[in-house]
């Protein structure tokens, strides 16, 4: 009995770092990297929301992540646009000069992490 508790154990473990969410032993805290990325995507600003012909997203901590994808979705899941200028370091300007009034979202991907910002055009 005790061994199928311990393989349980472990194995919810192993499971709870492969998926990149945090787990807490005695003394520290581990975080993975997903779990780490994921936060700074779940931080990340968009704003002016409601917008116009542009909008920026803000994203703290930016040195820690490469290779962003920026996407455009409507609110249906239609990508309408993957571009971005790069202004600073974690500052992007993204033109919606040719994007119609309305819901959409920014989907932000990182490696395997995915977060999404919802925004109104104006």
């Amino acid at each position: 009995m005790k061994n199928a508790l311990s393989i349980l154990i472990i194995s919810f473990i192993i499971l709870t770092l492969s998926s990149g969410v945090r787990a807490k032993d005695a003394n520290k805290e581990i975080v993975t990297k997903d779990a780490a990325v994921a936060e700074i995507l779940n931080k990340a600003d968009v704003y002016p929301n409601p917008a116009e012909d542009h909008i920026f997203l803000k994203i703290s901590e930016f040195e820690s992540i490469s290779n962003i994808k920026i996407e455009v979705m409507s609110i249906i899941g239609t990508k309408m646009k993957v571009t971005h200028e790069k202004i600073d370091s974690g500052l992007f300007k993204i033109d919606l000069s040719d994007i119609p009034t309305g819901h959409y979202y920014l989907l932000l991907t990182v490696d395997s992490e995915k977060s999404l910002k919802k925004f109104l055009k104006k």
